[in-house]
C-alpha cells in the first residue's frame, strides 16, 4: 500500500483571504466617517453592518485558514481507507466514490467527487482546491490516481 498523500493548507491563499477583508473594511471606514460627518444615519447603519460581515469574513478566515496554514496542518489527506478533506471536516471512504471529476475555475479549482449513494453529504462532495497548497492539476491528478488504484483492489 502506498503512503499516505497529505496536501497542507495553503498560507498564500490564507494570506490573501486576510488582505480582501482588510482592503473593503478600510473603504467602508472611510465612507462610515464621511457619513458621520453630514449625519446621514441611515447610511452610517448600512456602513456599520458592512463593517461588521467584513470583521466576521476576516475571523472566519484567520480562524479556519490562517492559524492551520501557519501551523502547517493537513487541508487534504489519501490514504488506504479514503479521502480526508480537513478544510471541511468531510471523510469519504474509497467505495462510496463513483467517479471524479475536475473543474477549473478562473480563481481556484474544484475536485468533484461523485458518489454512489446519497450520504450525508448528499450525492455528490466538492472539494475546493483554493485553500490547498499545490498545483490544481496535478493534485487532482494524484487524487484520481490514488482513486483508481484503491478501486482495483
Amino acid at each position: 500500500m502506498p503512503t499516505p498523500l497529505r496536501y497542507p493548507y495553503s498560507l498564500a491563499s490564507a494570506l490573501l483571504g486576510i488582505v480582501l477583508p482588510l482592503v473593503f473594511f478600510g473603504i467602508t471606514w472611510i465612507n462610515l466617517q464621511e457619513a458621520l460627518y453630514v449625519h446621514n444615519n441611515l447610511a452610517a447603519g448600512l456602513i456599520i453592518f458592512a463593517d461588521l460581515v467584513f470583521l466576521g469574513l476576516l475571523g472566519f478566515v484567520l480562524v479556519k485558514r490562517l492559524v492551520p496554514a501557519l501551523q502547517g496542518k493537513i487541508a487534504l489527506e489519501l490514504n488506504e481507507q479514503g479521502i480526508t478533506d480537513y478544510t471541511r471536516n468531510i471523510v469519504i471512504e474509497w467505495s462510496y466514490i463513483k467517479n471524479l471529476d475536475h473543474e477549473i475555475g478562473r480563481n481556484s479549482s474544484r475536485i468533484i467527487i461523485k458518489l454512489k449513494h446519497e450520504t450525508e453529504y448528499g450525492s455528490e462532495v466538492v472539494i475546493r482546491q483554493r485553500w490547498i497548497k499545490g498545483k490544481d492539476r496535478e493534485m487532482f491528478e494524484e487524487v484520481y490516481a490514488w482513486f483508481e488504484e484503491m478501486t482495483a483492489l
